[in-house]
């Protein structure tokens, strides 16, 4: 074995050595500019309004909904869609919780479909029954109380039409500042308007671009052949197509 060994040590002393002259470097090929086309302009986006200013949008729905009084007061408000899907949740949520975060003690019934009934202490059918407040939280400088509606109730129009669900609501308007109510859509349920009957009045709900004028109008009618008085509408879901860097120069953030 030793002697393989030596011969490979050998052959790695004589292999590569000498006066052998070293290989000659390949010539260098010459170098081509890549050609990049240029990059696509970024298009500007379309921002949608800072929660600062849907702040200021709802506080300017508020002052709408003072003036519209015309001396009365309305602190106990149904919103309602037509036929469904224009956001009259978003907006009922989004309205208590701006008027709550300014100092003001709100509570939201919420009465709307699409909602699994939950039980707990701030529903509205056990409210009723035993003829209690519902807990209320913090919210900003106010109080902000969430009701769970009677989504489980078998007979809901029996429920809102009772003598006892009219009192415990009449009773709202010496504890909160607005009871804001989402009702489901007018065309397609009568929650609306039993309850319109019991406030001050319903808000409709409109979907910017998806609503249409007749349906509205049959809304509007519905609720007035019941002496439900309609208040106004709320708009939803502009588009904003001013760019934001121009924002500043309209007054908008």
């Amino acid at each position: 074995m030793s002697a393989y060994f030596e011969s490979l040590n050998r052959r790695a002393r004589t292999s590569g050595a000498g006066n052998a002259a070293p290989a000659p470097a390949p010539a260098a090929r010459p170098v081509r500019p890549v050609e990049r086309s240029a990059p696509a302009p970024t298009p500007t986006p379309v921002l949608p309004p800072t929660s600062a200013t849907l702040a200021h949008r709802y506080l300017a729905l508020r002052e709408r909904l003072l003036v519209a009084a015309n001396g009365r007061p309305l602190r106990v408000i149904v919103f309602a869609g037509c036929e469904g899907g224009e956001g009259s949740r978003e907006i009922t949520r989004d309205f208590s919780e701006t008027l709550a975060q300014s100092g003001l003690k709100v509570m939201m019934l919420d009465a709307g479909i699409g909602r699994e009934s939950v039980a707990s202490p701030n529903d509205v059918t056990q409210l009723v029954a035993r003829d209690g407040t519902a807990a209320s939280a913090t919210c900003g400088k106010g109080q902000l109380t969430v009701v769970a509606g009677p989504a489980g109730t078998a007979d809901k129009e029996h429920f809102y039409r009772s003598a006892e669900f009219a009192s415990w609501l009449d009773r709202q308007r010496g504890v909160y500042d607005y009871a804001l109510i989402d009702a489901p859509p007018i065309a397609r349920f009568a929650d609306a308007t039993l309850l319109g009957r019991l406030c001050d009045g319903v808000v409709i709900v409109i979907e910017a671009g998806a609503t249409h004028r007749d349906v509205l109008v049959r809304g509007r009618e519905q609720l007035e052949r019941s002496d439900v008085k309609v208040i106004g509408a709320v708009l939803n879901r502009v588009r904003d197509e001013l760019p934001a860097a121009l924002r500043p120069y309209f007054g908008e953030e």
